[in-house]
């Protein structure tokens, strides 16, 4: 338990700079958004209230259903400039939660898919992204490959990932269902953006077993992975970890809504936390799960029983597993410390 004179309130938790390095932008809509797009574009969801396309489409029986709910969001971004606006409704999103550092997992596999643009789409968010970091944010761009999809479109996506590298593209994920298409069908397309020197990030781990970890890392060369809960059942893969410097993103609020670990105090993080694995905090999807990231720092004080120096470590995390350049995450890092100096307590 947290000593009180080391105890963390609500209001220390919002000063804090932080960084997510997990946040699907499709994943960010919000059920107002998603109004919005549906009376511009007359979808069968057009007359509903935001209250009503909560209550239908925003609640998830498991990891399925809540897919379902992703794809109808994503029908409804349809050009590029629906997904600016999403992008700048996410930036004043960033500067509410002291947000100073955000790496976007973006889908083009998606929009070309139903036979829409995905590059030009990857080009007005770089552009929208100048805008938002003149406010406080910096961000970086992962692009994200479906497992359930083709490996077709993993290439495609790897080549755009490619094309954009050191233009604010750090590399490409794998996300998805994770019993769908083996790793092992993704490795020529991970082996290659490596030769490119884009960072790997795979889901893995969160509905599937700590073997789809494994994969992951043996496999497909990860870098950092998504969600990654089932670690916790293998003390070899812990270790593997912790040795290795290999991240989690953990995502509290998401793995309980889908299923993936729930009731949500079940959550093995604070295994994993005191373990010594590089794990940090995030959203997921802010917008389709109603969570901000203050609430998820927020819901580790009182499940972990964390205290102010292991916030400001786990604040510090998200910087340190970032994909930045060296000398880009050292000056970060200088900026968080600093800025978390001038917190009074």
């Amino acid at each position: 338990m947290a000593k009180e004179s080391n105890s963390v309130s609500d209001d220390y938790i919002q000063r804090l700079p932080k960084a997510e390095l997990h946040l699907h932008l499709e994943g960010s809509v919000t059920p107002a958004t998603l109004r919005d797009l549906s009376r511009k574009y007359q979808s069968q969801y057009a007359s509903l209230s935001e209250e009503e396309l909560e209550t239908q489409l925003f609640h998830y029986r498991d990891f399925y259903h809540f897919l379902d709910t992703y794809r109808t969001v994503c029908g409804h971004l349809r050009q590029p400039e629906d997904y600016s606006m999403v992008l700048d409704r996410l930036g004043g999103y960033f500067r509410e939660q002291k947000i100073r550092y955000a790496e976007i997992i973006y889908t083009p596999s998606i929009p070309w898919r139903d036979g829409r643009v995905g590059k030009e789409i990857l080009v007005a968010l770089l552009e929208q992204s100048t805008r938002i970091v003149s406010q406080g944010t910096t961000i970086r761009w992962i692009l994200d490959c479906v497992r359930q999809f083709e490996v077709e479109w993993a290439w495609r996506t790897a080549e755009l990932a490619a094309e954009f590298s050191g233009l604010g593209v750090v590399g490409i994920g794998l996300g998805g269902d994770e019993n769908s298409l083996a790793m092992s069908e993704y490795q020529e397309v991970f082996a290659w953006i490596r030769d490119h020197r884009l960072y790997a990030h795979v889901h893995a781990g969160e509905i599937g077993d700590a073997q789809q970890v494994w994969d992951a890392l043996k496999v497909l060369g990860a870098r950092r992975i998504g969600h990654g809960i089932q670690a916790a059942q293998d003390p070899e893969l812990i270790d593997y970890l912790c040795q290795h410097g290999i991240g989690l993103d953990v995502c509290l609020t998401s793995n309980a809504s889908t299923g993936a670990c729930s009731p949500i105090s079940d959550n093995p993080f604070g295994l994993l936390y005191r373990k010594g694995v590089a794990v940090t905090l995030n959203t997921d999807d802010p917008g389709l799960f109603r969570v901000t990231l203050n609430q998820e720092f927020q819901l580790a004080v009182r499940l972990f029983q964390l205290g102010r120096e292991e916030i400001v470590h786990l604040a510090l995390q998200g910087v340190r597993s970032s994909f930045l350049p060296h000398h880009e995450r050292e000056a970060l890092m200088k900026e968080f410390e600093e800025e978390i100096g001038r917190i009074s307590v």
